[in-house]
């Protein structure tokens, strides 16, 4: 077997730590909560109804343009939070309701995306148990991306990549990544999306606001795609685990929603939705060490050889064995191919998600 990739790697004292949180107070943060989700989904969502309400209003004046410009810029960022509202939906953060939860996160999260609920679950649930290994599909994203995601890399190659991607450069990157979610899990898994689309496109018709598909799409590719690449800056790259950072404020809304600067905890509990992650944090204590986020990007100028989308863990490194039962019952014929390992979620916490599997995961 291969040795993994050399990477920045944290205190000994770091890699040594097993988060723990008593079982208890853990079930209790684990809870879904269609209020908690829902209101963050809601307000996601006001920022294209708002915009498009403004165009309509100064549509026979000379606004109605930058109103537009506006509305794209909106779109894109409305696009990129909604994508972390995803996220927590497939971790079935929305609603004890597996249905009610899945039928919520694809019609307001994912259709829109025109990408499948299930086919998205496997993608990401992958990520977990084959974190930053061979069997990684964000790893496989990144090598189809390469040289984009290469060490070292300093500030002005991070900042000339988004300039590049506003710019429309790499958007055949954009569509790589919407590949990762297909096919779906299931036919009318797979066939959702487009149901979606076509009574969009209908109703959209029929009240004369067309001018919204191009716009939707133009944000995707010049706001939403630009945001996410920047974003996943801060994650995996370039560590064997998961970056542990603090985010200033002015970079939270549009760059780091809904608590996505604390990745690390996600990764280690990710069954507490996103609301909860600061609590889980604080819980966790100061080790390992969480850093600024710009003293992380600033590492990368400096950091050892790795190659895009390069593995920095072994597949068949030794971590407690992952049970995709655990994960929603995600069914062992959606890896063909894939090498057998241990490989499972950061630090090897298994992603659980029934409350009596709670124990192998927290303090007693």
């Amino acid at each position: 077997m291969e040795t993994a990739t050399p990477v920045l790697e944290m205190s000994p004292a770091a890699v040594e730590a097993k988060p723990v949180i008593d079982k208890q107070v853990l079930r209790t943060l684990m809870q879904p909560s269609l209020f908690q989700w829902g209101v963050r989904t809601a307000g996601d969502w006001m920022l294209v109804i708002v915009p498009i309400v403004l165009v309509n209003l100064v549509w026979d004046s000379p606004w109605r343009w930058g109103a537009m410009g506006l509305a794209l810029v909106c779109f894109g960022v409305a696009q990129h939070r909604l994508a972390l509202m995803a996220h927590d939906g497939s971790h079935r953060q929305a609603s004890r309701n597996k249905k009610l939860n899945d039928f919520l996160t694809g019609m307001f999260c994912l259709w829109p995306f025109a990408n499948p609920v299930g086919g998205y679950r496997r993608f990401h649930f992958n990520h977990h148990r084959y974190l930053n290994t061979e069997g990684d599909p964000e790893l496989h994203h990144k090598q189809k991306s390469a040289p984009a995601w290469q060490l070292p890399a300093g500030k002005k190659t991070i900042v000339r990549r988004f300039l590049e991607d506003v710019s429309l450069l790499h958007v055949k990157e954009l569509f790589h990544l919407a590949q990762n979610a297909r096919p779906g899990t299931s036919k009318i898994d797979r066939l959702l999306p487009t149901f979606w689309w076509l009574s969009m496109v209908t109703v959209l018709y029929f009240i004369d606001q067309l001018w919204i598909l191009p716009v939707w799409f133009l944000s995707t590719a010049i706001v939403f795609w630009p945001i996410f690449r920047l974003r996943i800056w801060t994650e995996h790259v370039g560590t064997h685990d998961v970056h542990r950072i603090h985010a200033p404020w002015y970079l939270r809304y549009w760059l780091l929603p809904h608590n996505t600067w604390y990745h690390y905890e996600h990764h280690h509990f990710p069954q507490v939705p996103c609301w909860n992650l600061p609590k889980v944090r604080a819980l966790i204590g100061p080790v390992p060490a969480v850093h600024p986020l710009f003293a992380v990007i600033n590492s990368y100028d400096h950091a050892p050889s790795i190659g895009s989308g390069a593995p920095t863990r072994e597949l068949g490194e030794k971590l407690p064995e992952f049970n995709p039962r655990n994960v929603a019952d995600v069914p062992q014929e959606w890896e063909p191919g894939r090498k057998s390992g241990t490989g499972a979620g950061t630090g090897g916490r298994a992603i659980y998600h029934r409350d009596e599997e709670i124990s192998a995961h927290a303090g007693v």
